[in-house]
C-alpha cells in the first residue's frame, strides 16, 4: 500500500475511550507507517441513536443516519481504518465504515448492537463473538506502556492513584479511613514513602479525610485534584516501585499493570461492578498482574520484586488479530 495508512480515531471525549483508540493505533504504528486523524463527535439524538442500534442491520443511507444522530465533521481524506472505543461512537463506526467500505475495529463491549457490524471487537472478557478478540489488558498509547525499568538504587515509593464513586463502586467516610490506614500500613512494611493523586471523581470531602488520616512526612508528593489538579500518573509511576489503584477505574488500573510494577487494588464495603468489569479484575488477578488489597491482608503475600512483574505483549497480539482480518499486509 503506497504512502502512510490513514486511521480515524472517533472520539466521544473521554479519555478513557480515547486511550484504548491510541493504544490500537499505535501498535499499528509500530509496524507500519500511519496517519491520526482524530474525530470529535458529540451525540445529538439519543432517541436516533437507541433506533439506529435497533435498526443498523437493515440502514443503508448511512450519511443521512450520520446527521441525524451526530455532530461530527468528517476530514477530507478517507479513512483506511476507522478505530473507536465508548458506547456512544458505536453507530458512528459501524456506518463510516460502510460510508467509505473501510475496514472497522472497536474496543470494549459492543453493548447490544450488531456485531457483524464490526472487523474485531476488542475486549478483555469473552464475548462469545466470532470477530471477538481477548485481550489480556484493554489497548493503551504506547507512551503509557512504555514506563522505563525500575533503577536499582531507586527510593522506595508507592504510587496511589484515587478515584471515587462509579462504577459499581461507593465510597463512605470509613472506606477513606480505612484506605488511609491501610496506606500507612503498606508504606511502613515497605519502607516506602507515597506518591498520591486523587482524581475529578474523588471529591473534596474524601480528599479531607485523606489528608486527616495520612502522616504529612509519609507523602513524597500529593495532588489533591479538588485544589489544585496535575496530570501525574505517568511521573508517578516511573518513580513508583509499587502501584495502589481504587477497583473503580479499570483504566488506571490497565495503565499501572503496563508499567510492570506491583500493582495492589483496593475497594470499599459497597461494590456492585458490573459483570464485565468483575471478571476483568478476576482475571487479571488469576494471572498475577494484580493482588487485591483490603483492610488486614497480610503484608507478608505483598512482599513481591516490583521488576519481575509480567506484562502481556498487548500490542503483538492487536497487530496479529488485525492482519487476517483486515488485510493490513506485512505487520
Amino acid at each position: 500500500m503506497a504512502g502512510n495508512r490513514v486511521l480515524w480515531l472517533l472520539s466521544d471525549g473521554a479519555s478513557g475511550h480515547w486511550s484504548q483508540s491510541q493504544g490500537i493505533a499505535d501498535a499499528l504504528a509500530a509496524a507500519e507507517p500511519v496517519e491520526i486523524q482524530r474525530i470529535d463527535l458529540t451525540v445529538r439524538s439519543t432517541f436516533w441513536k437507541r433506533l439506529g442500534r435497533l435498526s443498523l442491520p437493515w440502514i443503508r443511507n448511512s450519511r443521512w443516519w450520520l446527521a441525524k444522530v451526530y455532530n461530527i465533521r468528517l476530514p477530507a481524506s478517507a479513512p483506511s481504518l476507522v478505530i473507536s472505543s465508548g458506547g456512544n461512537t458505536l453507530l458512528a463506526n459501524a456506518l463510516l465504515a460502510r460510508l467509505f467500505n473501510a475496514p472497522n475495529v472497536y474496543s470494549g463491549t459492543p453493548k447490544g448492537y450488531d456485531a457483524s457490524a464490526y472487523r474485531v471487537i476488542f475486549t478483555v472478557v469473552s464475548q462469545k463473538l466470532s470477530n471477538n478478540c481477548i485481550l489480556p489488558l484493554p489497548p493503551v498509547p504506547q507512551a503509557i506502556s512504555s514506563v522505563p525499568d525500575i533503577a536499582s538504587d531507586a527510593t522506595p515509593c508507592v504510587a496511589v492513584l484515587i478515584g471515587g464513586d462509579g462504577a459499581g463502586y461507593r465510597y463512605t467516610a470509613a472506606d477513606w479511613r480505612n484506605l488511609a490506614q491501610w496506606l500507612v500500613a503498606l508504606a511502613a512494611s515497605r519502607e516506602a514513602r507515597i506518591l498520591l493523586t486523587t482524581s475529578r471523581r474523588t471529591g473534596a470531602a474524601a480528599e479531607a479525610m485523606l489528608q486527616a488520616e495520612l502522616p504529612v512526612d509519609l507523602l513524597a508528593d500529593a495532588v489533591w485534584w479538588s485544589q489544585d489538579p496535575r496530570p501525574v500518573v505517568r511521573s508517578f509511576l516511573q518513580r513508583a516501585t509499587s502501584v495502589v489503584v481504587t477497583e473503580d477505574s479499570l483504566t488506571m488500573i490497565a495503565e499501572s499493570i503496563y508499567s510492570r510494577r506491583e500493582v495492589l487494588t483496593w475497594a470499599p464495603e459497597q461494590i456492585a461492578p458490573n459483570t464485565n468489569d468483575a471478571q476483568a479484575l478476576a482475571n487479571y488477578a488469576a494471572d498475577g498482574l494484580i493482588f487485591r488489597g483490603h483492610m488486614g491482608a497480610d503484608m507478608n503475600l505483598l512482599a513481591r520484586d516490583a521488576n519481575m512483574v509480567h506484562c502481556p505483549d498487548v500490542p503483538a497480539m492487536i497487530r496479529a488479530a488485525l492482519h487476517p482480518h483486515l488485510n493490513l499486509g506485512e505487520l
